[in-house]
């Protein structure tokens, strides 16, 4: 989703221990970009998660009868405990034509979320930093927090809000995506596959959480090319707030690396199917094993 991810992290972490925080995560962070027919849904949300809805990459351009899909979607996931997130674009710095029409479109894709999909519970913008080939660290983490409070002011003037999800798919140089960060908004603190996840884990489930704690910012981990066991090696690890990991797999081949959220992983699960996702974070959260 954001093109960030490929950062190095051995790199950015330079400058920061390696110190360890504990801490469970509370619970699911869902990307589920599952479609719009609402039996999909059912029985697959958790209580308490957050669940990242994209209709069509953001509320827009929706025709009758998808209109009444997607409410119909947002009810099924509720009605299961579940906190309904509308993806948003939002461009990264807005620097080529396509990114600026995004950027743009904001404003627009908050007030369809509201209107014609009756509202959500907050939004997950994505493409979050201001992000370009062409920027230095430095030059990015300088301009993220100035883009941030301009979205937040559109989210204040389209007279919404709920909770606030930035995905710059990894920390920033020093975490500085983190520090952008308001208290209680959450920031996906990194989206990669699980082989890149491994490289940055200490720091990240140190340092970085470590400074979001201390920010009260909340923390996300999306990782996808798992299996099972590097599933459950994630959960018992992390020490993000929210997770989700997939056996979904990148395809560079693919626009955006392939389907890695339309399914549900193969681990899924529930709460009481032993070796599952869903089994073995209720597992952790109530001080079992995985």
């Amino acid at each position: 989703m954001t093109r960030s991810t490929w950062i190095t992290l051995a790199a950015a972490a330079a400058g920061f221990t390696a110190s360890m925080a504990h801490a469970a995560p509370t619970n699911f962070a869902l990307v589920a970009y599952w479609g719009e027919t609402a039996s999909t849904y059912g029985g697959q949300v958790p209580s308490g998660a957050y669940v990242v809805i994209n209709p069509n990459s953001g509320a827009l351009g929706l025709s009758a009868s998808q209109i009444t899909n997607w409410k119909a979607v947002i009810a099924n996931i509720r009605a299961q405990g579940g906190k309904v997130l509308g993806y948003v674009a939002t461009g990264y710095d807005a620097n080529t034509a396509d990114e600026q029409t995004r950027y743009n479109a904001i404003t627009s894709e908050l007030g369809a979320y509201k209107t014609t999909l009756g509202g959500v519970d907050g939004y997950f913008f994505d493409e979050a930093a201001f992000d370009d080939a062409a920027l230095n660290d430095s030059q990015k983490c300088a301009g993220t927090p100035g883009k941030w409070a301009n979205v937040r002011a559109k989210v204040a003037a389209a007279g919404t809000g709920g909770t606030l999800v930035w995905n710059a798919g990894w920390p920033g140089a020093s975490g500085c995506f983190i520090s952008s960060a308001q208290a209680n908004e959450h920031v996906v603190m990194y989206e990669a596959a699980y082989s890149d996840y491994v490289n940055g884990a200490s720091w990240l489930n140190g340092d970085v959480q470590n400074l979001a704690n201390s920010l009260n910012v909340k923390t996300w981990l999306l990782v996808h090319s798992a299996t099972q066991a590097q599933m459950q090696a994630t959960l018992k690890g992390t020490t993000a707030n929210y997770v989700y990991v997939t056996s979904m797999t990148y395809n560079p081949s693919l626009p955006w690396g392939g389907p890695i959220w339309n399914y549900t992983p193969t681990y899924w699960g529930n709460n009481t199917l032993s070796g599952s996702e869903r089994w073995c974070l209720n597992s952790l959260k109530t001080g079992g094993s995985c």
